[in-house]
C-alpha cells in the first residue's frame, strides 16, 4: 500500500515514473516504462541484481535499518538514492524529488546509520592507518604491510591498534565490514 501510494503521489505530483521492485524477477522481469528505480535492500547480498541502464535517471535503494557496510558499498556502486522505510513521507518526498533531478540522497536514518556504531571511526582514521587497513583486509601480513610501507613491523601492529579502536572491533575477522567492504570472508 505505502508503495502504490509513494507511486501514484510522488508520480502525479512530480511527474516521475517510479517502480519499486523487491524481488529479482520482479526486477527483471518488468517492462514497465520507469524514471526511478528502488531496489529492495535485501537483493543486494548477490549484487547480480544491480544494473546500471542508462535509460534511468535514478537507481534507489530502500530498507529497513540499512547498515552502514550496504550503505558504503551502495554509494562505491553509484547508487543514488538510499532511503529508510523508517523515515517520514516528507524525508522521502524530497530524497525521490532530489533522485529525480539526478542529485544523490539519502533520508535520515541512513546518514545516522553512517555517522554510529561501525561507520563513525571510518572518517578518524589518518591516512595510515587507512592504507594499513585497506592492505591488512586484502591479506597482507604486518610484516608485508611494514615492508611495502617503509616501516617497522612494531609501528604497524601500533597501527593496526588503533584502527579497530577507532572503529570499535577487536578482531581482524570484523575489519572489512568496518571499512564498508561487506561482511568478511
Amino acid at each position: 500500500m505505502f508503495r502504490l501510494f509513494l507511486k501514484q503521489w510522488l508520480g502525479e505530483k512530480n511527474g516521475h515514473q517510479l517502480s519499486f521492485f523487491d524481488s529479482a524477477d520482479g526486477l527483471e522481469a518488468s517492462q514497465e516504462p520507469r524514471d526511478i528505480e528502488l531496489l529492495a535492500a535485501h537483493l543486494l547480498p548477490g549484487r547480480h541484481h544491480f544494473k546500471q541502464d542508462l535509460q534511468i535517471h535514478g537507481h534507489g535503494v530502500y530498507g529497513e535499518g540499512l547498515d552502514p557496510s550496504t550503505i558504503q558499498w551502495c554509494r562505491r556502486s553509484g547508487v543514488k538514492a538510499l532511503l529508510d522505510l523508517r523515515d517520514g513521507l516528507e524525508e522521502w518526498e524530497q530524497s525521490l524529488k532530489a533522485l529525480g533531478n539526478g542529485h544523490m540522497a539519502e533520508t535520515s536514518s541512513v546518514t545516522r546509520a553512517l555517522n554510529s556504531g561501525h561507520g563513525k571511526g571510518i572518517s578518524r582514521l589518518s591516512q595510515r592507518e587507512t592504507e594499513v587497513a585497506r592492505m591488512l583486509v586484502k591479506g597482507f601480513s604486518a610484516k608485508q604491510v611494514a615492508s611495502a610501507l617503509g616501516t617497522s613491523e612494531g609501528t604497524v601492529k601500533n597501527q593496526r591498534k588503533s584502527v579497530y579502536r577507532k572503529l570499535g572491533i577487536v578482531r581482524a575477522t570484523q575489519l572489512a565490514g568496518a571499512l564498508g567492504y561487506g561482511r568478511a570472508r
